[in-house]
């Protein structure tokens, strides 16, 4: 259960910052280098699915 919770939150994390960054740019109104926010979109695409299995696995551990 310690090695999904670390996987959830390390992965969560890498989403929160990464959108962050991608929405206060463009709040702030700075313009990013478009490599950058590639980058960043794989980042939150790489992390996308394992927040989604660790979210599943923690969700069927709390059920039995």
């Amino acid at each position: 259960m310690r090695k999904i919770n670390l996987i959830w939150s390390v992965s969560l994390m890498l989403i929160g910052i990464s959108t962050f960054i991608l929405v206060g740019s463009n709040v702030i109104g700075i313009r990013l280098p478009n490599i950058l926010i590639r980058i960043l979109g794989i980042i939150d695409l790489i992390a996308l699915p394992f927040l989604s299995y660790s979210t599943i696995k923690k969700i069927s551990k709390k059920g039995m």
